[in-house]
């Protein structure tokens, strides 16, 4: 009976309690935001790794390099994003000729797809650019053999999903395909080759001022 009695008591005063609580702001009264999120910087490290014919060859091809990339993007909206990415794997080493090693380069401006969800942001990406490879000269079975390089064009094709880290960043696990469409020097020759890059991504916001009417 004395819960009925206080159920009884306390419905009867919220509508007076209600009465002064204080008016709530109209969406359209609060002030416009001064900044806006422009684009992206990111870092990244991981490693690339070789597949398919003699380049990716698990006996006579070449090694998984680490590697690095880094990135600057510019927003169009929510979902869309542009920018140019340079991508380097410094030390794909050739499983059976000792010395030879090559160094690959890239240079590709991208088109980004991003969809949130809560915390997470999948995204989709797609570039196409430049690719530089180099052979320095190197010794092997007695032999002298000099350096070569070339440049080719190629694409890369991926995505991941990313998640709040780090003093206002995002971090993510970047997967990536590239493809070189023909990679020939002088002395070697591997025609078009594909790549696998796994890499640990670090996104930072750029937040810019608006301008003022």
């Amino acid at each position: 009976m004395r819960l009925l009695l206080s159920v009884l008591l306390l419905c009867c005063a919220l509508p007076a309690g209600a009465q002064n609580l204080p008016d709530l702001p109209d969406l359209g009264d609060l002030p416009e935001p001064t900044r806006y999120l422009a684009g992206y910087v990111s870092g990244g490290y991981g490693w690339s790794l070789p597949f398919g014919g003699h380049w990716g060859d698990r006996d006579a091809g070449f090694k998984p390099s680490p590697a690095f990339s880094l990135a600057a993007s510019r927003r169009f909206d929510e979902t869309l994003s542009y920018g140019v990415e340079s991508f380097y794997g410094w030390s794909h080493k050739h499983r059976v000729s000792r010395g030879l090693e090559l160094k690959l380069f890239s240079l590709t401006p991208f088109l980004k797809a991003s969809a949130p969800a809560g915390d997470k942001v999948y995204y989709g990406i797609l570039g196409a650019g430049v690719y530089q490879w180099k052979q320095p000269a190197y010794t092997s079975g007695g032999l002298r053999h000099g350096s070569d390089s070339g440049s080719s064009g190629g694409i890369n094709l991926g995505g991941g999903v990313s998640y709040s880290f780090l003093w206002e960043t995002r971090a993510c696990l970047d997967l990536r395909w590239h493809h070189i469409f023909n990679m020939k020097g002088a002395s070697l020759s591997l025609n078009s080759v594909d790549s696998f890059n796994i890499m640990f991504v670090v996104t930072y916001g750029v937040w810019k001022d608006k301008k003022k009417p």
